[in-house]
Formats: structure tokens, sequence, C-alpha cells
């Protein structure tokens, strides 16, 4: 069975408080793995896309102890390994207890035991915190046992890396708003720009939709160490950088971040006083999916400008007379399907005293009809202007197939070729009714 023992003194309690608080941020279980060299605490988020450890080692402990009778592979002893709720093991490691002001009930150290014989039964984790004046705390907790999930990362591979220290960082996390979510660095023209993106702003009622960016620039020489590929595009989750750069200003460290490319793993680690911290995050080549800031209109309106682009106005000059706009054009006619019914002749004006009848205006209305025609046009319920002629456009089916076809005004030219003096000859009917005298419904 194993056995672990550890005591912490204050500010070691206070620390253990700051690593807690940071793997919250994770996932809401902290997974702890005890060795003979070292303990660590790792936390894996739903989407397993950050992965979050801190190797303690024997100088972080007062005192540190561990056996277990089971053996690996190789001989040395097996891994114990359990999972706890990070809310249960915050209320026991408090940040005041590190606080030496209150000297009549301050922490004087905290012992760790781990109950996990044959003879219990139970397997409980036990805390001690031994306060001044005699005071004594003891807290009990139950733990689930579990594989443990590592990340796993390549520094050989990783051949871009940069060191700087944590409070340059948190410089450039303050400018970043709270609503943000991406963010991309890039090391271009001896600077590194750290770029913040988000897709949608809401206040109350009102949705920026735009994609907005915040963008900060770090000189070259601001970094420790600087090896970077210069044009590489890097994206993270602006949430967890947020949580790495803010626990590493608790330490006053340096951080140092190792990548190969996008959408490659990328580790962020720093150290200090037997504390190692290591994030290995996903990232993502963002050089092609970075919303396009420069652009103020959506997909929807460009398509619609681009539809009104390519449509040509064709507009009338009233001025012109009605026979320079009947310009040819590309758009063939209407194809003739086959029918019981024969084909409409073209309709012709006769000269003399021809016996073809003019067939009736295709304008007329029903005058003992209650509905209005929906193909009618407004222009026809406007008073009547008699010195303008009507203007029929019809297709010219019966010309030859080898011209061009057009859309003419037959009946204007028809006009206009004959004399004025033969124009009374034609036999044909005159309205019975004006269509001034036409009256609706509801007149």
């Amino acid at each position: 069975m194993p056995t672990l023992l550890f005591t912490l003194s204050p500010a070691a309690v206070g620390q253990l408080h700051d690593l807690l608080s940071c793997l919250a941020k994770f996932d809401e279980a902290v997974s702890w793995e005890a060795t003979a060299d070292n303990f660590r605490m790792s936390s894996l988020n739903l989407t397993k896309t950050a992965h979050a450890s801190f190797d303690l080692t024997n100088t972080f402990f007062t005192k540190y102890h561990f056996s277990n009778e089971g053996r690996g592979p190789q001989g040395q002893p097996r891994p114990w390994t359990c999972r706890i709720q990070n809310r249960a093991l915050l209320a026991i490691f408090r940040r005041r207890l590190a606080d030496p002001r209150d000297k009549d009930v301050a922490l004087e150290r905290l012992d760790f035991e781990l109950q996990a014989r044959p003879d219990q039964t139970e397997c409980r984790l036990i805390f001690k915190l031994i306060c001044r004046q005699g005071v004594e705390k003891k807290y009990r907790l139950y733990y689930e046992t579990g594989e443990i999930l590592h990340a796993s990362f390549d520094q050989e591979a990783s051949a871009n890396a940069w060191t700087v220290a944590s409070r340059t960082l948190r410089d450039v996390v303050e400018y970043f708003g709270p609503k943000t979510e991406h963010l991309d660095w890039c090391y271009k023209d001896a600077k590194v720009t750290f770029t913040s993106y988000t897709e949608k702003i809401q206040n109350g009622k009102e949705i920026l939709k735009q994609p907005m960016h915040t963008s900060v620039a770090l000189e070259r020489k601001d970094f420790n160490a600087f090896n970077v590929q210069e044009g590489l595009h890097i994206g993270i989750i602006v949430k967890d950088f947020r949580s790495i750069v803010a626990h590493a200003e608790t330490m006053k460290v340096d951080v140092t971040a190792r990548y190969s490319r996008g959408n490659r793993p990328m580790q962020i680690a720093y150290s200090q006083g037997g504390v190692a911290a290591h994030f290995t995050l996903m990232t993502r080549a963002t050089s092609s999916h970075v919303p396009d800031a420069s652009r103020n209109s959506t997909p929807a309106r460009d398509l619609s400008m681009r539809g009104r682009s390519q449509t040509p106005s064709m507009t009338r000059d009233p001025s012109m007379p009605a026979t320079t706009q009947t310009a040819p054009t590309d758009m063939p006619p209407p194809s003739i399907r086959p029918s019981a019914r024969p084909p409409p002749t073209r309709p012709t004006l006769s000269k003399g005293g021809g016996t073809e009848d003019t067939p009736a205006p295709s304008a007329s209305l029903n005058p003992d009809s209650l509905f209005i025609p929906a193909d009618d046009e407004d222009q026809k319920w406007d008073e009547p202007n008699y010195e303008e002629d009507q203007d029929i456009v019809t297709w010219d089916n019966a010309s030859d197939s080898a011209s061009l076809r057009r859309i003419r005004n037959s009946e204007s030219d028809s006009f206009i070729s004959v004399p004025d003096g033969r124009k009374r000859t034609f036999d044909e009917i005159a309205p019975t009714q004006r269509l001034s005298q036409v009256k609706g419904l509801f007149d």
C-alpha cells in the first residue's frame, strides 16, 4: 500500500493556494500524482485543448516521504494517483492562512497523511493545520482513484522559443478586453505583435457582430531570449493565456514559450523555488483564419452590391423620340412551343380600303369586370394624354431567322411610315368609351 506524508510551511500553503486557483480555471477536478522524487498536480480542460501541471520537488516541502510496495516495469515504486474536487482543496488551503498579521492563531505548519491501509475501511486524505496557542484543525477528504492523462510535447522539434518577464506579459494582457476570445502573435519587422480578436460584443440588446481586434507590439530587446521564425502566426485562447500570465506574475518569474508551427502543441513553462509549471496548449495557424477587420460590410451585403453592379440600368430619356430607343438587344425571343392552336399572326395595317380587321387593343378593359388585371400597369390609371401615342412592344416571330431579332415598336413605326393623307382611310373600330370614363368598383 502507498504511504505519503509531507509538511508545508505557511508560505508554501499560500503558494499552494495560488496553484489551485490557477488550475481551477482549467477544470473543476485536480489530479494528484506522487512519486519518490516529486509531487504533481494537474488539470485538463473539457475540450482537451489545454493541460496545466505543477511539479513540486522535495525542496518545496519541509518534509516529504513517499513509498509504495507496488513496483513498476523497471523496478521503481509505482506512482500513486487520485482525483479531488478543487473546491474542497481551496477550502483548506486558504490564502489568509499565510498571513502572519494574526499572530494569535497564525498557521505554523500543515501536515498531510494518506490513509490507504488494508486495515482501514475507507481511504482518505488527512490535513492537519497546526496553529499557535494550541489550535489544531483537521480535514478529511475522500478521493477517487484513476489514471492520469499527461500531455505529450517534444521540445527538440520545437525550434521557435522566446523568454520574457512575466511583468511584460501582464502589461500586454491588460490591453485585452474581458470578452476577447482568440490571441494571435507574429514576429515581423523586429517586433512581436500580440493581437486579440473577438467575434461578437453584446451590450444589452445591442450586438456588434463586426470582428474587433486589439494589437500590442513588443520589440525584440524586450525579450531575454528570442529565436522565432519571422512571419509565423500562432493562435491560442485568450482565457488560457491570461490565466497563465496571472499566476506567473505572482511568482515574479521569466516565462518561456516553445512551439514549432500552427496546429501543433505549444508549451509555456516557468519555475522557481521548487515549483515547475508546464502548460501545454493546442494552437492553430491563424494566417488564413484571422478575421479581416478592414471589411466593413457583411457577406450578404457584398452579394447585394455585386448584384447591383452587374445589372445595367436601362433608362429612357423622355426628350428623345421612341424610335431612337429601340436598340437591338442580345436577349432572344421566347421559344415557340408546339401546340394545337395556330401561332398568332403578326398584326398588320391595311392600306386603302382593305377588308382585314384590325385586332382590338390589348390594353382594353372590361367595364363589367369587378377585378383589375394583375398585369395592368399603373400608367393606365393616370389621366390619359391624348397627344402621346401608345407604345406597343411585340415579338417579331415572322422575321427571318438569320437576321437579328429585335424588339421594336410596331404600331409607332407603322403609323410613321404611312403618309398623313392615308391615315384616315384605315378600317378600324373606334373606341366606344374613353379610359377616363371607366369607373372602378369604389368610384
